[in-house]
């Protein structure tokens, strides 16, 4: 192993600490990827940084269960909970719960462990399904980046860290952007339109 235990502990600490703000979180597995490109990028280095990368990002949503229950009188007011409860509630909600921790860019699982926090559903529940989850996200996304960051770096003469650097930022907006988004009203919209029943 090329990477040093106390790096390996910040891109641990690094995963879960940008993951415990909800919605603004900033992109990890592209700072995972940093380092990966810093200290090589080797199958063993790719495999721990993906599940140090992963579990930290899973482990960080107990936070943001913990914040759902210490806000749950204000959170109740939230347009967007409604539509979060009858996720919870239904028999969707495990693989939701799954898709959501998986998808890139989208801060989706935010809205559901905030809303499990709300309506008291079992954390270990939630963490077993989200664990696997965000490995999983790490282990796609991580070679992908470094992939793609490696070509495009070369096809336009770029800094590798540069463009990892600039491409965190992009996240970042986006997913300030998706925060502004009434997800509930969106629901309605598409249930009116496409669905005769709603869940």
């Amino acid at each position: 192993m090329d990477i040093p235990l106390q790096i390996l502990i910040l891109i641990f600490l690094i995963s879960f600490i940008t993951n415990i703000l909800p919605f603004a979180g900033a992109p990890y597995t592209l700072i995972a990827t940093n380092f990966l490109l810093a200290y090589g990028e080797n199958i063993e280095n790719i495999l721990i940084v993906i599940f140090l990368s992963g579990t930290g990002a899973a482990l960080a949503k107990t936070i943001t269960y913990v914040l759902g229950i210490a806000l749950k009188k204000p959170l109740r007011k939230n347009k967007n909970i409604p539509l979060i409860n009858k996720f919870i509630k239904s028999k969707y909600f495990p693989l939701a719960l799954f898709i959501t921790a998986i998808l890139p860019g989208l801060p989706l699982d935010d809205y559901l462990y905030i809303g499990g926090g709300i309506v008291k559903e079992s954390l270990k529940k939630m963490l077993i399904i989200t664990i696997p989850s965000k490995i999983l996200k790490s282990s796609i996304e991580i070679p992908l980046e470094l992939f793609g960051i490696l070509k495009i770096s070369d096809l336009f003469n770029l800094n590798p860290l540069f463009l990892s650097i600039l491409l965190t930022i992009i996240f970042f907006i986006i997913g300030f952007l998706l925060i502004k988004i009434d997800w509930n009203s969106l629901y309605e919209k598409i249930s009116e339109k496409y669905l005769n029943k709603r869940i």
